[in-house]
């Protein structure tokens, strides 16, 4: 059954839950298959050698004795792991991580004692490898593609929501968005006063969708019955494993490191549809205001004079001006932060919108919770072995703690 396995774990990854795999290691599945990329800028970083007061010639024996520094370290770690001077280690533990960052770091140090070049060597490749890591770890990659993937139907979806959604929002906040006070506020305020003032709004429908993930993974992880699991694995890998016996409650043996993977699917996929409605919030009050809201108005509003008004798009229609200016773009960015907050609301708390709007979504993260309870019952009953090796591609995989 090792096809079935790898099959498994690589439809977990596609769906950007990799620690849905049983036995996920950092050193072993994490590190080793960003391997490539560190050894690249592990090389690379020989350039830090020169000194800007090197002649040419003494800058190019720098960057050769910087390369065969680094070559050099990573002969010594692999001879001292057993393995071939330069072979490619099949897992990357702590030792080779602190190679990685103070290596690097060294090399301006022996040529010109350059000790801001190798603290900084150092800091960035720290934020390198938690870049990096995150990401792998995480599946952002693999997550970011399948809600690429899954845009068309979202928007199908959308469209038809739009038509509840949007009017409700529109009458809420047409006339807020008609209000002098708004202008006279949101109209004016520029640079990062106003950035902080919309990330106030998406940093409040952040935590309010993250409030409400405990009893979303509840819900999302506890099945009413063993049938309920097998119609939703079929089409999947493990359709032909469904065993007599189903763990019905798969959410409660998640770990935190598997609760914090599917909370951030789970919260992408719900950001993409939330960004997707309120572009078209934007969009409606971007055009509302070119129709309804003239220069002198905007000057009226805002206390600005009219020739200090930056206008972006001048239309005559009808034999009057309509414009579009940056007081206008900045009173609808701010209606609709407001908006979005207001649907993100709506879309976790009304019954009408959850229903409308979060099938798509939950269904396929609903799915991946039953393929896991197959998962791991068939390989409580030996079904599913690792035994045989890993995924395709993969170094073999050994018990990491």
């Amino acid at each position: 059954m090792q096809n079935v396995t790898e099959e498994t774990e690589r439809w977990f990854l596609r769906r950007g839950l990799p620690h849905f795999i049983e036995d996920y290691s950092a050193r072993r599945d994490v590190w080793t298959r960003t391997l490539p990329i560190l050894t690249l800028v592990f090389l690379i970083e020989a350039v830090n050698a020169p000194k800007r007061s090197f002649p040419f010639w003494l800058d190019a024996v720098a960057i050769v004795c910087g390369l065969a520094m680094l070559l050099g370290a990573w002969a010594i770690v692999n001879r001292t792991r057993g393995r071939r001077a330069f072979q490619r280690p099949d897992a990357i533990g702590s030792v080779e991580i602190a190679v990685f960052v103070l290596v690097p770091a060294l090399i301006p140090i022996v040529f010109g004692q350059q000790y801001r070049s190798a603290i900084a060597t150092a800091m960035v490749n720290v934020a390198l490898l938690t870049i990096i890591y995150f990401a792998t770890s995480y599946g952002v990659v693999p997550t970011v593609r399948w809600g690429v993937s899954k845009l068309g139907v979202q928007l199908e979806a959308i469209s038809g929501l739009l038509t509840r959604a949007l009017p409700l929002l529109a009458l809420f906040v047409t006339f807020f968005f008609l209000t002098a006070e708004v202008w006279q506020s949101a109209g004016i305020t520029t640079g990062m006063p106003y950035a902080i003032a919309i990330g106030l709004f998406v940093f409040v429908g952040t935590v309010f969708v993250l409030t409400k993930m405990p009893s979303e993974l509840r819900e999302l992880g506890t099945f009413a019955s063993a049938d309920e699991i097998r119609s939703l694995v079929v089409d999947t890998p493990v359709a032909a494993l469904v065993p007599g016996a189903l763990e019905v409650d798969a959410v409660a043996t998640l770990s935190r490191r598997q609760r914090l993977n599917v909370v951030l699917v789970t919260l992408f996929s719900q950001a993409v549809q939330i960004v997707i409605v309120s572009l078209a919030i934007g969009a409606f009050f971007c055009v509302l205001g070119l129709l309804l809201v003239p220069l002198s108005t905007i000057a009226a509003w805002t206390g600005v004079p009219p020739d200090e008004i930056d206008v972006l798009l001048r239309w005559n229609l009808g034999g009057r001006e309509l414009v579009i200016t940056e007081p206008t773009l900045r009173v609808a960015g701010f209606v609709t932060a407001f908006a979005g907050l207001q649907f993100t609301m709506n879309l976790l708390t009304d019954p009408l919108y959850r229903a409308e709007f979060r099938v798509e979504v939950v269904g396929e993260i609903r799915q991946a919770f039953a393929v896991r309870a197959v998962y791991l019952s068939s390989r409580a009953e030996g079904a599913l072995t690792r035994e045989a090796g890993p995924v395709s591609g993969d170094p073999p995989r050994h018990r990491d703690s």
